[in-house]
């Protein structure tokens, strides 16, 4: 990641697949020591779908501005912590991606019994529902970059087509 550029989406694949990797070496461990896997459930959902939306609210306001339809311009602070709001889901949501893919997949092998299965079931919601967070946060990212114009005579730092407030 450069300061410019942002996340890149091969640094999210990267997340995803090393906190899969080490999930389901933990699980595994757990489960090997005697321990049971954590319960998923559907109230893990709701936070994840809270944040892709705040993300997407607050990423949207940065956009209108700067399409050049929003009311009033948001201050430096607010471009700056929008931003890094949306690159961590982007990276946060790669990581709940290979948390859950993990739980996921230690529940595969059993999923003819039916406490297995819904976790199974539950576990592929909830990587669905992180991915959807990363997904979120790459797209948010990309709305707050500005737009590159005919000329640069704003004298702003900032060269266009850059991220903005980044």
């Amino acid at each position: 990641m450069t300061p410019l550029q942002g996340v890149r989406v091969g640094a999210g694949v990267v997340v995803a697949v090393l906190a899969g990797m080490a999930s389901w070496l933990l699980l595994q461990v757990v489960r090997s020591l005697g321990g049971s896997y954590p319960v998923i459930s559907w109230i893990g959902l709701v936070p994840l779908v809270a944040v892709a939306l705040l993300v997407l609210v607050m990423c949207w306001q940065i956009r209108r501005y700067l399409q050049g339809k929003g009311t009033h311009r948001p201050s430096p602070q607010m471009g700056r912590g929008t931003l890094v709001g949306a690159q961590a889901a982007a990276l946060g949501g790669a990581a709940l991606l290979g948390w859950y893919a993990a739980n996921a997949l230690v529940h595969l092998p059993n999923a003819d019994v039916a406490s297995e299965r819904v976790q199974l079931v539950w576990g592929i919601l909830h990587a669905a529902a992180a991915l959807g967070l990363s997904v979120t946060g790459y797209l948010g990212q990309a709305w707050c970059r500005i737009p590159p114009s005919e000329h640069d005579d704003d004298d702003d730092g900032v060269p266009d087509g850059d991220l903005a407030y980044g």
